[in-house]
């Protein structure tokens, strides 16, 4: 492909611990166990074409635009984020080549029936009726935790409307894993944590597809500074005029759910306090 655009932006977090005040000082060795965290930028721009396409009249018809940036890690604390890395890039719909090149991955599940196939054109004067994008940011970084968001929009030429969708990973840096709900709440938490969600969608007077009684918790959420937010995407549980529905929690809503160590770790000013 032409005009795979790519870059190796470093962003370097290093989460030092001293500190002024000499009742507040933290040694040597106290500062070598925080964590530095590395990420290095992509983007990507290219032009792909569809098979059997020469019945649509519009203008470009016949191709897709793929454009996408984002930030991939490179080191987060002493972990290895081989296997984080590849879940990301995949995420993502991105191959990234070396720190100068990168692609869009067209046969993902989502594009693979799609038939897709990588042209040499140059995307800035090549008409294209459909189009995909993506950005895959870091939406927190702290000692504890970095989650990245992925948002995607596709528009299929001559649909309506264009359609997206948010996804987020959330990646413990001591545990080394991507978290789920699970992860974060004591055993049996299901029910009372449905229940928490549908009396927020109460409150916020979301006009719901389903019977309130039949939600149930979201796929995808994201531990933010204050505390969980869980999403539903298009369609799942309200019409497209609402578009992605998000229900916020603060972490002392949940605290009695959380399973022991997860408020301290991840919420609290003081960390070392049970």
């Amino acid at each position: 492909m032409k005009k795979l655009i790519g870059f190796g932006t470093l962003c370097v977090l290093m989460t030092l611990g001293a500190c002024s005040g000499s009742g507040n000082k933290k040694t040597a060795d106290d500062a070598a166990v925080l964590p530095v965290v590395e990420f290095e930028g992509y983007r990507y721009d290219a032009i792909a074409s569809v098979p059997d396409s020469d019945a649509l009249d519009t203008e470009g018809g016949n191709f897709w635009r793929f454009s996408g940036t984002g930030m991939l890690p490179v080191k987060v604390g002493n972990k290895d984020v081989s296997v984080l890395r590849d879940s990301l890039e995949r995420l993502g719909g991105v191959l990234v080549i070396d720190k100068t090149h990168s692609a869009p991955i067209l046969d993902s599940p989502l594009l693979k029936d799609m038939g897709l196939t990588a042209t040499d054109f140059d995307p800035k004067s090549t008409k294209a009726c459909s189009t995909y994008y993506n950005q895959l940011s870091v939406a927190l970084c702290t000692p504890a935790v970095v989650v990245w968001k992925d948002y995607s929009y596709s528009y299929l030429c001559m649909a309506a409307h264009g359609m997206y969708n948010t996804t987020f990973v959330n990646y413990s840096i001591e545990d080394g894993k991507i978290l789920s709900v699970a992860d974060l709440m004591k055993p049996g938490y299901e029910k009372e944590l449905t229940e928490l969600i549908r009396q927020k969608l109460k409150e916020m007077n979301v006009s719901l597809l389903v019977d309130i009684n039949e939600v149930e918790i979201p796929k995808d959420f994201e531990i933010t500074s204050q505390g969980l937010r869980f999403m539903y995407g298009l369609y799942e549980i309200a019409a497209y005029v609402e578009g992605e529905v998000t229900v916020e929690f603060d972490s002392y809503e949940l605290e009695d759910l959380f399973a022991p160590g997860v408020f301290a770790r991840y919420f609290s000013l003081t960390p070392d306090a049970q």
